[in-house]
């Protein structure tokens, strides 16, 4: 008897058990090193309006930005829709502002952005 159950525990032990491996995890967004960190700390701030955005709207940046703002908004997660509302910085934002902010949502929510060149 007592055979038995020190062959067991002596089995066990050297046989490890293993998970399925079946359930990987939703994971975080890898913060980028070098320039790219910066542009995505910029996207932050601006996403979270840390930053000062001006008052006032410029009318020849509002359309444009309008556009890239409303396909960001509707890229976002169903509760991250409810919490922000992207589409009100149109015409306040500058360029490399935008492009942060492109850059940050598509980092932190692995939304895939078409290239604008």
């Amino acid at each position: 008897m007592a055979f038995a159950i020190l062959s067991i525990l002596l089995g066990v032990g050297f046989f490890p058990a293993h998970a399925s491996g079946g359930f990987s995890g939703g994971g975080v967004a890898q913060i980028p090193k070098g320039q790219d960190r910066e542009k995505y700390h910029l996207g932050k701030s601006v996403y979270n309006l840390e930053v000062e955005i001006p008052a006032e709207i410029d009318a020849a940046k509002t359309q444009e930005q309008k556009i890239r703002l409303e396909y960001l908004q509707g890229s976002l997660p169903n509760t991250e829709k409810q919490r922000v509302n992207l589409e009100q910085l149109a015409g306040r934002l500058t360029p490399e502002q935008l492009d942060a902010l492109e850059y940050f949502v598509s980092v932190r929510f692995n939304v895939k952005l078409e290239n604008r060149k």
